[in-house]
């Protein structure tokens, strides 16, 4: 056991551990050490110092990552001190749960002293939400959504009396989603306009000393009231690398400028520095700025001897990779290897791939996904298409305009809905989080991320409550909601007997059943809050939405409820979903096609000579065909066996409106195969 000040030295991994651990998680025997032993997954997993990891699409950066804690929690040894892993989503959490939720070490790893988590859940816990208990400020919610509302409405309350017009101008501003936020404690306004001796800006100002008071808080704000108490208190650095000594960041490429920053001070600044291992792909970071002109700063900050690279993909076969290789923005140095697909029940009929680019125009763009479909059934067996994962996605999925078409992929589909298919989502009512948690659960397979959607949906609820009496939530929303009813025995069970029916039963409520149940929710969070849910926001968050309806028996579906679009041919049938690209990072599909869409310019079209392999990495003159680059370098990176483009016919046609057949001769010879739809 580590002593108080004896400085901390981590596990050592041996071949024995990589061994262990590839029994533990199922995997080849050769998983991590290839087929020659010199694999560098072997040395990422061995290796205990600081260093970044830069991993290609497909490498199996998060079963490394897992496999690695699994052998550190295995012979971890000290009783205060943890391991901490720290992303955007719980992804990594969610792999430790689903493959090692049954071993010792997974029970270890999601318990203290370890923490796995979110960025914003580790500086809330630990930072935070502390420093505002400090100040005697009570923690009601933290949702920017319910806090914006809390101020907007003591805005408009202060300036009732102000001119029609002044009226006018915050009610708009107001609709449009405009965010009234703190930039320090002293309550400085961010973003705003008017002057700090404003009557405006001082009802601003007055509207986040009272939301804070009453215990809401933005996300956005959390970060700063971090930064606060690391100002005032620097001793609580230390604090943290000491029960810390270790930790991981995963996905490094998506965070932020401020994220880095409050990352570094706490871990590695100024000496003392815990151990910080980071993995991530520049190629790959597709959440900053889409303006930004370039990659975000301080991605991979460390020295290039402290950079580790996987470049070889167990998802796809070098003809994908071959594809897909020239958008990677770092094609010039480094090129992308395929060494997949290895998927049990998959099969294709094609050898060589039929990976295909359909051209359509204005009058063929609702045909493309059946057409999709239609070669997705010429390409795989009957056991393929059950077991695969077909998708069509694009980079801009809201309708925000309509031309030029293909704007989005509204305009594939009528039907498609694109507030189910956040990655993360944020619905609006309760019957969204229903939605968005069965789908989760569906894709993966399992019912727990349904429950946390569920639960976190109740919870959100109970912070709508007029009382401020702190809503108790802490780790997992579920596990939270049992703990505010485990002395409520009734209640416990009819929230149970909810979760049964709707996620084991998968019996959606009807218009009718919905009515009768909302009462139910009132009364569930309402215990979870010990007040009574009677605000309006409240009233609104449980409506029914048509789009929630279930079809009777021998109707169809009026508007689409899972983004499933259903091809069917001969008796065969295929489903496909449908998505934003931000929305698929991440995933592995059997097969994908990429929709054009409209950003400034159509997408696809823009970067058509990285498609053809004209051009390769950095694009010096059009900076924002970057981030185009970045995001269809993810699309194409997703599929195991089959990567298709949907493209508009004119960018093929020369003035007299035939098909360029240099153009086509260029594709084809690149491994391109082309459909007129």
């Amino acid at each position: 056991m580590m002593e108080n000040n004896a400085p901390f030295v981590p596990p050592e991994i041996t071949d024995a551990d990589i061994e262990w651990a590839t029994e533990l998680l199922g995997l080849p025997k050769n998983a991590f050490l290839g087929e020659d032993g010199d694999d560098p997954r072997k040395e990422v997993l061995k290796d205990m110092t600081t260093f970044d990891v830069s991993a290609c699409p497909g490498s199996g950066k998060t079963t490394l990552l897992v496999a690695k804690l699994a052998i550190l929690a295995n012979k971890w040894s000290h009783r205060t001190s943890g391991i901490c892993v720290l992303s955007h989503t719980n992804a990594a959490r969610d792999e430790i749960e689903k493959r090692l939720g049954s071993s010792a070490v997974g029970r270890q790893l999601l318990n203290y002293p370890h923490y796995i988590g979110t960025i914003h859940g580790f500086v809330d816990q630990f930072l935070a939400l502390p420093w505002l208990r400090s100040k005697n400020c009570p923690i009601k919610i933290i949702d920017t959504d319910i806090c914006q509302n809390f101020r907007w409405k003591y805005v408009f309350f202060r300036t009732s009396k102000w001119s029609s017009q002044m009226q006018k101008i915050l009610k708009e501003k107001s609709l449009r989603g405009d965010k009234i936020l703190i930039q320090s404690s002293d309550f400085t306004l961010t973003n705003v306009k008017y002057g700090e001796k404003t009557k405006l800006y001082k009802v601003m100002k007055d509207s986040c000393v009272l939301s804070t008071e009453k215990g809401y808080f933005c996300f956005e704000e959390m970060f700063m009231w971090a930064k606060e108490l690391m100002d005032t208190t620097p001793s609580i650095i230390l604090t943290i690398r000491k029960r810390f000594p270790l930790s991981f960041i995963d996905e490094v490429q998506d965070n932020s400028d401020s994220q880095t920053a409050i990352l570094q001070r706490i871990f590695t600044e100024n000496g003392n520095s815990a151990i910080q291992q980071r993995f991530g792909d520049e190629n790959q970071a597709i959440y900053s700025s889409p303006e930004s002109q370039s990659a975000p700063g301080n991605i991979l900050p460390i020295d290039e001897k402290n950079k580790k690279v996987l470049p070889n993909s167990h998802r796809f076969c070098q003809h994908i990779a071959d594809l897909s290789g020239p958008l990677s923005m770092t094609a010039d140095t480094c090129s992308l290897e395929g060494h997949g697909p290895k998927c049990r029940h998959i099969s294709c009929y094609s050898e060589d791939g039929n990976h295909t680019i359909f051209l359509f125009d204005d009058n063929s763009i609702n045909r493309v996904l059946d057409a999709f479909g239609h070669l997705l059934i010429a390409t795989f067996s009957d056991e393929s298409l059950r077991h695969g994962v077909f998708t069509a996605v694009g980079h801009i999925h809201k309708p925000k305009r309509d031309e030029p078409k293909p704007c989005h992929v509204q305009h594939y589909w009528p039907d498609y809905n694109p507030e189910l298919c956040k990655k993360e989502p944020r619905p609006s009512s309760l019957l969204q989080y229903i939605h968005v948690g069965l789908g989760k659960s569906q894709r993966a397979g399992i019912s727990h991320p349904a429950a946390e959607k569920i639960a976190e949906g109740l919870f959100r609820l109970a912070g709508m409550s007029e009382n401020p009496t702190r809503v108790s939530r802490r780790g997992f929303c579920h596990r939270s909601v049992l703990k505010a009813l485990e002395n409520r025995p009734k209640a416990k069970g009819v929230y149970l007997d909810l979760l049964h029916s709707l996620v084991v039963d998968r019996n959606l409520p009807t218009r009718d059943e919905w009515k009768a149940q909302s009462p139910i929710y009132y009364k569930l969070a309402s215990i979870i809050a010990e007040a009574p849910i009677n605000k309006p926001e409240a009233n609104s968050f449980l409506q029914w939405h048509e789009f929630a309806a279930i079809p009777q028996p021998d109707e169809e579906p009026t508007t689409c409820m899972d983004n499933i679009y259903r091809y069917s041919h001969d008796g065969r049938e295929v489903p496909i979903r449908v998505g934003s690209i931000h929305s698929v990072k991440g995933e592995t599909h059997t097969a994908t096609l990429v929709l054009e869409t409209y950003w400034h310019k159509h997408n696809l079209e823009s970067i058509f000579d990285w498609i053809c392999d004209n051009n390769a990495g950095c694009c010096k003159k059009e900076k924002r065909n970057n981030p185009r680059l970045k995001t269809h370098y993810v699309a194409m990176t997703r599929p195991t066996h089959l990567l298709c483009l949907a493209m508009k016919k004119s960018c093929f046609e020369d003035q007299e409106g035939n098909l360029n057949q240099e153009k086509i001769d260029k594709l084809t010879e690149r491994g391109w195969k082309y459909q007129v739809v």
